[in-house]
């Protein structure tokens, strides 16, 4: 790995840990370079954070979508049951639930607001597309016809808590099964 890269993966992990007040001695430290050293891959905490921040934010997209591609043949139930396994199980891995949970405490203004922009943007497509898979599952018979968009801001909010659930209950991830019961339950809910 390079050393670049590598400065950008420990702020990774001091950003999980601290957010914005990690310091550039403690990322030198994690690096085993000197402070000074820093300054010649990157011009401040500002540029490296930002680089960082983007990188992780384009990249969980980038799967998402990588994943909604490899659903895209699937009906409605599986392919919002995959979407939905498919984001608990990226969020579980190596503190990135504790990373998004993090950026709206970003400090630095502009950072955070170019954040929840780019956000913003890559939530709208998803949605529009996960708009679509729902429409497809009532056009299909899959869902009642009945079922409204408030069915679909249901499944967001499905994962939202239970990505809450595993931040703020650790020991309860090994071995749970709640999350599936969770989706059958929802499915249940709005299924023809």
């Amino acid at each position: 790995m390079d050393k670049k890269r590598e400065i950008l993966e420990a702020a990774f992990v001091l950003f999980c840990d601290k957010g914005c007040h990690l310091s550039m001695s403690e990322l030198a430290g994690a690096v085993g370079i000197k402070t000074p050293s820093l300054y010649s891959h990157f011009d401040n905490k500002d540029q490296i954070l930002e680089t960082m921040v983007t990188e992780r934010i384009l990249h969980f997209y980038e799967c998402l979508q990588g994943k909604m591609k490899d659903l895209s043949s699937k009906g409605c139930e599986d392919t919002m049951r995959g979407l939905y396994l498919y984001v608990l199980a990226y969020y579980g891995e190596s503190n990135r639930l504790r990373f998004w949970r993090g950026i709206p405490f970003i400090e630095e203004e502009t950072l955070r607001n170019t954040c929840i922009r780019l956000i913003a943007e890559k939530d709208g497509i998803f949605h529009k597309q996960m708009l679509s898979c729902f429409t497809k599952g009532i056009k299909r018979g899959e869902i009642r016809h009945d079922a409204g968009n408030a069915s679909l801001h249901l499944y967001f909010c499905l994962m939202q808590g239970v990505l809450d659930g595993l931040l703020f209950h650790k020991d309860a991830q090994a071995g749970f099964s709640f999350p599936d019961d969770l989706f059958a339950a929802y499915w249940a809910g709005i299924r023809a």
